[in-house]
């Protein structure tokens, strides 16, 4: 893991990650909001219920290919306590059975690991992902109470048996992309050759930028970033599912402060021209946004429905939320890549 490493940028990370115990409600570096939407759900959603929203915080859902099983981040009781009064966060895991997400399983010490993973520590385990064929899950490791440490982590399935979690510069089929001054996360696999990810490196990027990273002639290449219109000044990231499956459209977190904003993190849709040229993210209007904090949106495998994070404005009481897609109008003829492929069973050549 990386150094501590935190500055003044700390007031910029997502919300849902910035809080401690020790922290104030009010997050310095949001946008305010004069509205009531500031403390209302995005107004067509539904929480998603059964057994996963606690009063503690819950964000960043993903399902396996069969939609059968979710994995999540919370900081409910019987996550793993991080050091010197920190927040905690771990990954969780439900299944759907009898129409209903049943009681989740902690994905940390003593689980079966035919079960699953044993991948929370007193760290920060967040935004986690199958891969397609549900025998890896792809997360982000920080360092407790430092936001600006992220690290692409990858767990793998072996013969039934979950394994021990990797770094991805110690995969040979992944791309190094992890530093020891930056923040890498929030990744989406297009394909074995095409990785879009989030980085944060003092210096390069302006704040959380959007990148990527392709492979040619078996070898991965030098990340790139995707430029002035897709990153602004403020957070810009992504959530796993939010490619399109031509690759041409884009859905985004941000926290951009131009007119489109509705107020703290809202969701956003870029898309490309006739020249691949990616452009100017487009926000996806009141069914989603609100004046609160409303990050890592992400689709059902079906593509029907559009789940993720809503929270008060200023605050880390975060539930997961669902809106049938149809009624985002700007998300109405979006039809989203689905889980991440494996790239662990490719023997893909080592980055340079």
């Amino acid at each position: 893991m990386k150094k501590q490493f935190i500055n003044l940028k700390l007031l910029f990370v997502p919300l849902a990650f910035a809080l401690a115990y020790n922290v104030s409600h009010a997050m310095p570096g949001m946008h305010d909001s004069g509205s009531g939407a500031a403390t209302e759900h995005p107004r067509v959603s539904n929480s998603i219920g059964g057994k996963i929203n606690t009063s503690g915080s819950e964000m960043e859902i993903t399902y396996s290919a069969d939609g059968k099983t979710a994995i999540f981040v919370s900081t409910r009781e019987g996550s793993v306590q991080s050091p010197g009064g920190h927040y905690s966060f771990d990954i969780w895991m439900s299944h759907w059975v009898d129409g209903e997400w049943q009681k989740p399983v902690h994905l940390g010490p003593g689980i079966n690991p035919k079960v699953g993973p044993n991948i929370n520590t007193s760290a920060w385990e967040l935004e986690p992902s199958f891969s397609d064929d549900g025998n890896a899950i792809y997360f982000t490791r920080y360092e407790a109470g430092n936001m600006l440490s992220g690290d692409l982590y990858v767990v793998q399935k072996v013969d039934g048996v979950w394994q021990a979690a990797r770094n991805w510069n110690d995969v040979p089929e992944l791309p190094s992309i992890n530093t020891s001054t930056g923040e890498e996360h929030c990744p989406i696999i297009a394909s074995d050759s095409l990785i879009y990810f989030s980085y944060h490196q003092p210096g390069v990027t302006q704040d959380s930028d959007i990148w990527k990273v392709e492979k040619k002639d078996g070898v991965w290449q030098k990340p790139e970033s995707l430029g002035p219109k897709i990153n602004s000044p403020q957070r810009d990231h992504m959530h796993w599912t939010g490619l399109s499956k031509d690759g041409k459209s884009l859905v985004i977190t941000s926290m951009r402060t131009d007119l489109g904003s509705r107020g703290g993190h809202d969701e956003w849709i870029a898309r490309q021209n006739a020249n691949g040229e990616w452009q100017e993210p487009v926000n996806l209007g009141d069914a989603v946004n609100t004046g609160g904090e409303d990050m890592c949106w992400t689709f059902t495998p079906d593509g029907k429905q559009f789940t993720g994070s809503w929270g008060p404005h200023s605050t880390y009481d975060m539930d997961l939320r669902s809106i049938n897609k149809s009624d985002v109008p700007l998300l109405k003829g979006f039809e989203p890549i689905g889980p991440p492929p494996n790239l662990l069973k490719s023997g893909a050549t080592k980055a340079n």
